[in-house]
């Protein structure tokens, strides 16, 4: 379904896919090949993730992560391609370890690099392409005039290793042509934080094995951010009229989705347009949250977790399945991962592009409701099965998004 949001140069529309259905009884994200946990497995570079939930339960919720999840740590290092290659990085963290690596960069302008559980891509200029010496294939979004080409290395094949040939070949081209000092984003998936403990907010700086120059840490730990007064409340409650074609179920089905998911991002910003003293003149805007025809708006307070770093889709993927234990059965939460714009790669390792700094758009929302309402919630059934895959899992019910750049690749 296009979201109604052109870009002025006249580039693609982006583009919203829905999911709904019942999530796994037994909630183990890392295991299930099920919607939405393939989805949080494969969304690959992250820079922020945003939780929603009643306030009531935040300090239990907060309690819960606390006891299951450590601070996530990840460097900043500033260094030349070349320094990847460096034998006893290389060997500790690639060849044997598993690391996330991104280079800084526009994806439309730059060169720009990243690594993923072995796999390097260089997303490289035409005129830098052709000096590198290196077999690659022209990008999914390099025009008509080639401007841009894709370079991949799985660099735990057997043959890459120092003194054989391919493997010389790159440190030549990373010597001679990618001389360019660039910063990065590092996060060992490894990493002792995830089992020990470390004070928020620590900075200091540190070396990794291997590398000559210094790098950064950072931690990344929730803020907590709760409403101090009530604010309007989308409902819940949404029962797909029944029809004779199901096209038209699926239709009013898609308006409430479309109108909670931006219901989610207005309350994620604290907007106010969902105070109830908000008094902003209609000729400007009309918003009003989705509401029960019955019960009209229903206010309430709550709560918005947030984690900003360089977040590996391992460690949100652990976030999902402690929100899934610690929050009750009887109440809703959603949470929401936002890519990086200029990450050469986002779904499910597949290209990414972004035209000027804009239509680089790649995130996901999961809504997942409280069990209490039962079939009041969403009449999934009445929508129609063939939405989103027919689902016979007995957990509770979601609702899921995926926000995709019109340029983007997307499975």
């Amino acid at each position: 379904m296009q979201l109604a949001n052109k870009l002025a140069h006249g580039a693609p529309d982006s583009k919203c896919y829905i999911t709904f259905g019942r999530l796994s009884g037994d909630s183990v994200p890392e295991k299930s090949n099920r919607r939405p946990y393939t989805t949080v497995r494969g969304h690959t570079y992250n820079q922020q993730v945003d939780v929603l939930l009643p306030d009531e339960i935040c300090e239990l919720v907060q309690q819960k992560l606390e006891e299951e999840l450590k601070p996530l740590q990840y460097h900043r290092i500033f260094m030349g391609l070349k320094e990847i290659l460096e034998a006893e990085f290389y060997n500790n963290y690639i060849r044997k370890g598993n690391v996330l690596l991104l280079s800084d960069g526009r994806i439309d302008v730059d060169d720009v690099y990243c690594l993923y559980d072995g796999i390097l891509y260089l997303f490289l200029r035409k005129e830098t392409y052709e000096k590198a010496g290196l077999v690659g294939k022209q990008a999914t979004f390099g025009g008509r005039k080639k401007e841009r080409w894709v370079v991949e290395h799985d660099l735990r094949q057997p043959h890459m290793v120092h003194g054989r040939k391919a493997f010389d070949r790159l440190v030549w081209s990373f010597t001679n042509v990618f001389k360019e000092q660039k910063r990065w984003l590092f996060c060992d998936l490894q990493q002792d934080a995830l089992v020990q403990s470390l004070a928020a907010g620590a900075a200091v700086d540190t070396k990794l094995i291997g590398l000559s120059v210094s790098s950064t840490l950072r931690t990344a730990t929730p803020d907590i951010t709760r409403s101090s007064n009530p604010i309007k409340l989308a409902t819940f409650n949404h029962t797909v009229p029944q029809s004779s074609t199901s096209e038209y179920d699926r239709q009013v089905f898609y308006d409430w989705a479309y109108s909670f998911h931006e219901w989610l991002a207005l309350a994620t910003l604290n907007a106010d347009r969902l105070n109830p003293s908000d008094s902003t003149d209609s000729l400007l805007s009309r918003y009003e949250p989705p509401a029960d025809d019955t019960k009209g708006h229903q206010l309430g307070k709550i709560a918005k977790l947030s984690w900003r770093g360089f977040l590996p889709p391992e460690y949100i993927s652990k976030i999902f399945d402690s929100l899934l234990r610690a929050v009750p059965k009887n109440q809703w939460f959603s949470i929401t991962a936002h890519g990086f714009q200029n990450a050469p790669v986002s779904w499910k390792r597949r290209q990414h592009s972004a035209i000027s700094g804009m239509g680089g758009e790649n995130l996901y929302t999961i809504l997942r409701f409280s069990q209490e309402s039962g079939s009041e919630d969403v009449d999934m059934e009445g929508a129609g099965a063939d939405v989103g895959g027919k689902d016979t899992a007995i957990g509770p019910k979601y609702v899921m998004w995926e926000v995709v750049g019109g340029r983007d690749e997307h499975s």
